[in-house]
C-alpha cells in the first residue's frame, strides 16, 4: 500500500477544516426535511471526528496507515 508523509495528513486536515463549515451551512439552508439544523450539527460532529483522526495520524501514526487500491468491480458484480 501507499503511505503518506505526516505533513500531507496535517495539510488535508487544514483544508477540510475550512470546507466542513461551508458544507454544514449548505445542509442547514437546504432543510429539505425540516431538520436542516440537526443535519448540520450531526455533520459537524462527524467532521470534527474526521479532523481529529487526520491530525492523530499525521502526528502519531502516518507510518502505520496505508492506502490499498481496491480493484473495480466488473459490471454485473455485486
Amino acid at each position: 500500500g501507499q503511505t503518506l508523509p505526516p505533513e500531507r495528513w496535517l495539510e488535508a486536515a487544514e483544508r477540510l477544516e475550512t470546507v466542513f463549515p461551508l458544507i454544514a451551512r449548505i445542509l442547514d439552508r437546504m432543510d429539505g426535511d425540516g431538520r436542516g439544523k440537526e443535519d448540520a450539527e450531526a455533520f459537524m460532529s462527524d467532521a470534527m471526528l474526521a479532523l481529529i483522526s487526520l491530525r492523530f495520524v499525521g502526528t502519531c501514526a502516518s507510518d502505520h496507515c496505508r492506502f490499498i487500491a481496491i480493484p473495480k468491480k466488473e459490471s454485473g458484480e455485486k
